[in-house]
């Protein structure tokens, strides 16, 4: 039989998450949308979900909901200092930030770089120039959260079949059969709120007659026991109404020895 292992990880997600899963999703913010159809219209042909916004106040619900990968930005907004809203959006690194200038000067685009853009290009830039910016601010905020992500997450590994689990310091505790058990349950859901009927369910099967105190009990014996483990225990929240919950991102790997 293939052992198989988890690592789960704590700690905060980095702010500037990596590109999500399917076509990349960009905001244009600037009100005169003559001027920039062509560059529209080469990342939609392209394979971009292009949001567009004539205002700072009808782009924040998008920026609000983190909904987009790349913002791209024209300083001259009918309602807010542009070079204000690109500093607010670089302090708070929830996407790379693309200055679209007006103007060709040397100075609005020094501007744009000094209050946070992450590039900026002259409004008069050939699509396809846009186009291969946007790809590579895009490769580059991967890379980053990759590469961030790294550094900010700790993590444990698990080992499914013999119930180890060794903390990021090289602390190792072993599970009892049913601890062990039990952290396969949790682990394989990570951020799904289990209610105790579904957890005992998954651990004893359908229409098992253990109580809910009884996995009470459980659930603080193993999280007693992970505690010792480098404080791994605090990833199994207790929620009010009866029900549990792994914080944590998990990784299964087949075959890995923790």
């Amino acid at each position: 039989m293939t052992a198989v292992a988890f690592e789960f990880a704590a700690g905060g997600v980095p702010a500037r998450a990596a590109v999500a899963q399917g076509s990349p999703r960009v905001l244009w913010i600037d009100a005169d949308g003559g001027s920039i159809e062509p560059g529209l219209d080469m990342l939609r042909r392209h394979g971009f979900e292009v949001e567009r916004a004539d205002s700072a106040a009808e782009a924040q619900p998008t920026l609000d909901a983190r909904g987009c990968d790349l913002v791209i930005l024209e300083t001259a907004l009918p309602d807010a200092d542009g070079l204000a809203l690109c500093r607010k959006l670089s302090e708070a690194e929830s996407a790379p930030v693309l200055v679209v200038a007006r103007a060709a000067d040397t100075l609005d685009r020094v501007a744009g770089l000094e209050f946070g853009a992450d590039d900026v290009l002259p409004k008069t830039t050939h699509p396809l120039e846009l186009l291969a910016k946007v790809r590579a601010l895009l490769r580059r905020a991967a890379r980053q959260a990759r590469h961030t992500a790294q550094a900010v997450l700790e993590t444990w590994r698990f080992d499914a079949e013999l119930g180890y689990v060794t903390a990021p310091s090289g602390r190792t505790v072993r599970l009892s059969p049913a601890d062990a058990a039990l952290l396969r349950a949790l682990v394989a859901r990570p951020g799904e709120v289990l209610r105790r009927d579904a957890l005992i369910a998954l651990l004893h099967g359908d229409g098992a007659a253990a109580g809910g105190r009884s996995i009470d009990a459980r659930v603080a014996r193993l999280r007693r026991t992970l505690s010792a483990c480098d404080g791994a225990g605090e990833m199994i929240k207790t929620l009010r109404g009866g029900g549990y919950l792994f914080q944590a991102q998990v990784t299964s790997r087949s075959g890995m020895v923790a």
